[in-house]
Order: structure tokens, then C-alpha cells, then sequence
């Protein structure tokens, strides 16, 4: 089955406000960072990204969408509202990280990919906003396009 992987922070919603508030309220504590930043509460304050949103509707109409993120997976019932309702379109499959897996993300995601390209998904296209991720990726699975995804724009990477 051929998909188009979507990371959901800063690709389908801005995640700037959010990540502001999180820095205000953390102080210098990381892990305190993280929880507000992966709080119900503050998710409230994402915008959404037209552009990627666009994107989603676009691969939809050609295929199956799935989330790569970064995201624990106690937020799944959240991610998968807010996903749905900004984009209209629900994803075949969710791959989130464990709740206390606090690994770097191009870890995290790499692993996910690998997941669900063993599950027996045909992944053809990767969307993410961090470089790092999209360097693992490549890597690994040079045949995927890949899109870096920047605050007001993408390139193809």
C-alpha cells in the first residue's frame, strides 16, 4: 500500500506559541520543558499550517496518509482530532513514540519509519520539520522523498 508520512508539529500545525509558552513555564528545566510542551493544555495554542495541511489533502486523493511523530502516545486521541479536523482527512495509521521514551527525535522517528515500513506499508514521501530527522531517513531509505518543512515554506531535501 503506498502512503505519505506526515509528521503533525510543524508541518500540519505551528507549533511557535506552544513552544514559547513551554520555554516561559519550563524555565531551564528540561524535563518540565517537555511536559508542558506535550501538554492537552498547550496544544490548544497550535496554529494550523496551510501549506502542509494542503499537502496532506493533496496525498490523500492518491494514497494512504500515515503520522510519524514525535509525539507520546498518551496523546493519541488529541492528535488524531486535531489532525482530522484541520486536514479532513484521517490517517490509516498513528506511529508515536512510547510515553517515557525521551530519546532525540531522529531516533525516534527512524525507528517509527522502520515500523511501519516492515509492517508491510510502502512509505513514498516523508514530511518533517528537522533536518536531522530527514538525515536519518535518507540514510536509511534513500528511495523516499523527502520534504523539509520550514516555518513558511518546504524544500525538497
Amino acid at each position: 500500500m503506498i502512503c505519505y508520512a506526515f509528521d503533525i508539529d510543524g508541518v500540519v500545525v505551528d507549533v511557535s506559541e506552544r513552544l514559547r509558552v513551554a520555554m516561559e513555564r519550563a524555565g531551564n528545566d528540561r524535563r518540565l520543558f517537555w511536559r508542558y510542551f506535550f501538554s492537552e493544555e498547550l496544544m490548544t495554542l497550535d496554529k494550523p499550517r496551510e501549506l502542509g495541511i494542503e499537502l496532506v489533502r493533496d496525498r490523500a486523493v492518491r494514497g494512504s496518509i500515515i503520522i510519524i511523530t514525535g509525539r507520546p502516545k498518551r496523546l493519541r486521541d488529541v492528535t488524531l482530532h486535531q489532525f482530522t479536523q484541520l486536514t479532513g482527512v484521517r490517517p490509516y495509521r498513528v506511529f508515536m513514540r512510547s510515553d517515557r521514551d525521551y530519546r532525540k527525535s531522529c531516533i525516534v522517528k527512524l525507528e517509527l519509519l522502520t515500523k511501519a515500513i516492515k509492517s508491510g506499508l510502502e512509505v513514498t514521501e516523508f514530511h518533517d520539520d528537522d533536518e536531522e530527522v530527514l538525515k536519518k531517513v535518507k540514510s536509511a531509505y534513500p528511495w523516499i522523498k523527502l520534504y523539509l518543512h520550514t516555518p513558511s515554506s518546504y524544500v525538497i531535501y
